[in-house]
């Protein structure tokens, strides 16, 4: 793994510490001598102590300002408060305009049709950061030539090709072409942090025409990532700055560039107590706005460790978040009768079940009674969810796999890390496990599974169509046997070259044939790819699988390099992945 650039966020220095203290008017967190457990919490009060954006010398060198008044004269500028224009008057001279510039030409910007926006380009520049940045010419105005994306190859949602790569430079990659910044006016009226910002508006769109198609299994027309979480980020201002941040993070990982952690600093740094305050307010009900902003940081914890200064694990945010649904009523409170709270728990379901299944030392997600879909008519129940990748069934399955996995890893691994020679699961453990199994099987079946996406643009091509069917229930099959293979090892105790754990294997290898290479798909099946690759003894499908975990890497998420490294250290040492996490997500 090569070592992070200059700026990135492995590279920089920690930014000032929060200090904080207690209040009995929080919702309370799991005890503090759970291993799960950060203390202190940011969700409780602490000092009045602003997080301050470090300060970028004359010379380029990075100085770390002091939290504490002084003369207003020597004091750094609030970056919150000083316009634009101010924050670019320093600059030597502004970045010329790109060639085929239309100012004087009649071509005015933005434009606006009866559906979208169209704004300039975004042409994958570096965010120099602020206050160096020259926010005000981050979106190219020109008008499209014959070698450059037009506005009739457009998406929906300014995107050339959906299914494209989602590789930064490559041929046919995302920014191959400069990338139309269109937005639907259905957002509108547009937020002063965006209209009053160029660079803000241009991380809103990435985050809408980027970000939010790596953040699914199944990139399609009804993406919740590209309509429910915009339209909640555009009326509440912790969501868009967390959504900001989100996107400058995964933009500067794709691209390759060092993070704008200046800028970052400044959009998170009122997060908490805004969060706190919201909890204080009212805490018997909890807004979908404060769930989704919690869940947004765990997600964002997964993909971009380090975005917060208060040093908060995914996991906490997770457990909060947890809490904050049951509080709510469970998932089965927020049904599709309500498309933001159905969304929101689809979302947690995915973090809090893969998050579970990712080491012994995270918590038991939410009882897989939660989950179950007893109540669910068939066609919810076998229905494969698009965010998901799998049916709402798997996720009640993979949830109990969790359960039985961390009744028995106290038994199961001695105190070196290694697996008890011998060691069989209780009557009652295994009655439990070949119920699940049978469960997992049936969903492998197929037999009542619903036929596709029915959220497919009418304008696909048959071809799309096929492969987007394909990608689906390869990804459905790929999570069961995932979970097959946990309860394999770590509930029934298989060895690692029993011929069933060794099938499971194959399947998931064999599978991946069917995802095409840079969709979104590929992005999510970290999960099954790290169980096959855990227990692969041939070095043909280990190759196989690290070079996908490569593919993969390039769309920007932070974590997956770990989780290579990870399997690696498995294969290495001889012992099994439990005895060696340490707070890798596998999703």
């Amino acid at each position: 793994m090569p070592p992070p650039l200059p700026g990135s966020m492995d590279s920089m220095p920690k930014r000032h510490q929060y200090g904080f203290s207690t209040d009995s008017n929080t919702p309370t967190l799991p005890d503090a001598n759970s291993p799960n457990t950060l203390s202190p919490t940011p969700y409780s009060p602490y000092s009045a102590m602003p997080l301050t954006p470090m300060s970028i010398g004359s010379e380029g060198n990075i100085m770390q300002t002091s939290s504490t008044p002084q003369n207003s004269a020597q004091s750094p500028p609030d970056l919150r408060r000083v316009s634009v224009q101010s924050l670019i008057n320093d600059l030597p001279r502004k970045r010329s305009r790109p060639a085929g510039d239309e100012v004087g030409r009649g071509r005015q910007y933005p434009i606006a049709d009866s559906a979208f926006t169209t704004y300039g380009y975004d042409l994958g520049l570096p965010d120099i950061d602020t206050p160096r940045n020259d926010d005000f010419s981050a979106i190219a105005i020109f008008s499209p030539q014959s070698n450059t994306m037009g506005f009739n190859d457009d998406t929906t949602y300014g995107s050339a090709d959906p299914h494209g790569k989602d590789m930064a430079f490559e041929s046919g990659g995302y920014y191959a072409k400069p990338v139309p910044i269109r937005i639907s006016k259905s957002l509108e009226p547009l937020p002063s942090l965006l209209v009053e910002n160029q660079m803000n508006l241009l991380y809103f769109h990435h985050f809408i025409n980027h970000t939010a198609r790596v953040l699914v299994n199944h990139d399609c027309e009804r993406n919740p990532f590209r309509e429910i979480l915009p339209e909640m980020a555009v009326q509440d201002e912790n969501i868009m700055n967390l959504l900001l941040a989100y996107s400058a993070a995964h933009r500067a990982r794709m691209l390759n560039h060092p993070e704008p952690s200046n800028r970052i600093a400044v959009w998170v740094q009122d997060v908490f107590p805004k969060l706190r305050e919201a909890l204080n307010d009212d805490p018997n009900t909890v807004s979908d706005s404060t769930l989704a902003a919690v869940i947004m940081m765990a997600s964002l914890e997964v993909i971009s460790s380090g975005t917060f200064e208060v040093p908060v694990s995914w996991q906490s945010h997770l457990t909060m978040a947890r809490q904050m649904i049951i509080q709510r009523g469970g998932p089965k409170g927020m049904g599709r009768h309500d498309r933001v709270a159905y969304f929101l728990s689809r979302w947690f379901a995915y973090l809090d079940v893969l998050g579970s299944l990712s080491g012994n030392k995270n918590d038991t997600p939410l009882g897989s009674f939660y989950w179950s879909s007893e109540n669910a008519s068939a066609d919810e129940d076998f229905e494969i969810d698009c965010l998901m990748g799998f049916t709402t069934r798997c996720v009640g399955s993979l949830a109990r796999v969790s359960e039985l996995a961390k009744r028995c890893e106290p038994q199961r691994i001695d105190e070196e890390g290694n697996v008890r020679e011998g060691w069989t699961p209780s009557p009652e453990i295994i009655e439990e496990a070949v119920e699940l199994r049978h469960a997992l099987e049936e969903g492998l079946l197929g037999r009542n599974i619903r036929k596709g996406c029915n959220h497919r643009s009418s304008t696909s091509s048959e071809s799309e169509g096929a492969w987007d069917a394909t990608e689906i229930y390869a990804t459905n099959e790929l999570f069961h046997w995932a979970g097959l293979i946990h309860l394999y090892r770590r509930v029934l105790g298989k060895p690692v070259m029993d011929h069933e754990v060794q099938q499971a294997v194959r399947e998931i290898v064999g599978l991946l044939y069917k995802i095409r290479r840079g969709s979104t798909a590929e992005a999510c099946l970290i999960f099954p790819m790290f169980a096959a690759g855990c227990d692969a003894q041939d070095e043909g499908q280990r190759e196989k699988i690290i070079e996908r975990l490569r593919s993969v890497e390039g769309f920007g998420l932070n974590h997956v390099p770990k989780i290579s490294t990870l399997m690696k250290s498995v294969w290495d040492t001889g012992k099994p992945w439990e005895s060696l996490v340490s707070g890798e997500f596998f999703g």
